[in-house]
């Protein structure tokens, strides 16, 4: 794939991660209509409970996005943190951080990804359903959100 952006693990809060986690958190309460605190914590997607990516431009080293994961079973991870700042969309950016983290997690030993999106993020529902996740019932801490719409994916 030529693109002009890599992928990077990251192993340490930094500006740019909270900066990722913050603007997805403003994201969902405008898409949601609603106002809390971030409940999301850089320290949920490390080592052994998770991993956290991001994408950096080759020329600027504007980051791009981010895509994460936690524990949720053995064998099943939770996707998180999937965000690509509005200008860098519609670049595939989503999709190779979708990659890295489905290859990060294979190696880790799971068998699955497991997400919570919902209608109104439309064009989450569509990437994912293009990435191969298929639509589950609800699970977990989703089970009484009425908004929530989950998909499972098998890791190979």
């Amino acid at each position: 794939m030529d693109q002009n952006f890599h992928i990077q693990l990251v192993t340490e809060a930094n500006a740019h991660t909270q900066q990722c986690l913050d603007s997805l958190w403003e994201e969902i309460q405008t898409r949601y209509e609603f106002q809390a605190p971030n409940p999301m914590v850089f320290s949920d997607f490390l080592p052994p409970n998770g991993k956290f990516f991001i994408a950096i431009d080759h020329k600027t080293n504007d980051v791009l996005g981010s895509v994460a994961y936690s524990k949720f079973s053995e064998l099943q991870c939770e996707l998180d943190a999937v965000f690509v700042f509005p200008k860098y969309r519609k670049n595939k950016v989503a999709t190779a951080l979708l990659v890295a983290l489905e290859n990060q997690a294979g190696k880790d030993g799971y068998s699955s990804m497991i997400l919570r999106a919902g209608n109104p993020q439309p064009e989450a529902l569509q990437l994912y359903k293009n990435f191969g996740f298929k639509e589950i019932p609800t699970f977990g801490k989703w089970v009484s959100d009425p908004t929530a719409v989950c998909f499972e994916k098998k890791i190979h």
